[in-house]
């Protein structure tokens, strides 16, 4: 029974309940700071956490908001984002993001960029991201 159960596994592999898509980043110089924006869809039935991403690129990477106080708006690193079950959650210029700061190389058009994300029920993706610049 196992057997089978294996073959089955391999013809059919189970659907990836965590995806990421849209992968970016902006360009920047060394010692500079970038963001990384890509969209989380969770198509599974429980939530998950998103609480840490690692890259060699940058000497800190930090999860960040955009938030506005009155008239004065400004950046702020949180902890965690939840991704509710059944939903999406877009990182993109002017919410949240990923912070990478003092970048250990240039980063120009087209570079690449490798990143660890790191989910609290999903464990670790590893994911691409391309520099361009925002449309």
């Amino acid at each position: 029974m196992s057997i089978l159960l294996a073959i089955l596994f391999i013809l059919f592999p189970p659907e990836d309940k965590l995806k990421i898509k849209d992968v970016w980043m902006r360009p920047s110089s060394e010692k500079m700071t970038t963001a990384l924006y890509f969209i989380i869809e969770n198509k599974s039935e429980t939530s998950d956490t998103l609480f840490q991403v690692d890259s060699d690129l940058a000497e800190r990477v930090e999860i960040h908001e955009t938030y506005s106080e009155g008239e004065m708006m400004g950046m702020r690193k949180v902890d965690y984002i939840v991704i509710e079950e059944k939903s999406s959650f877009e990182l993109k210029p002017g919410a949240h993001h990923i912070m990478l700061m003092k970048l250990k190389k240039d980063i120009k058009d087209g570079d690449e960029g490798e990143f660890v994300l790191h989910f609290k029920q999903t464990g670790e993706i590893k994911i691409t991201a391309t520099a361009k610049k925002q449309n």
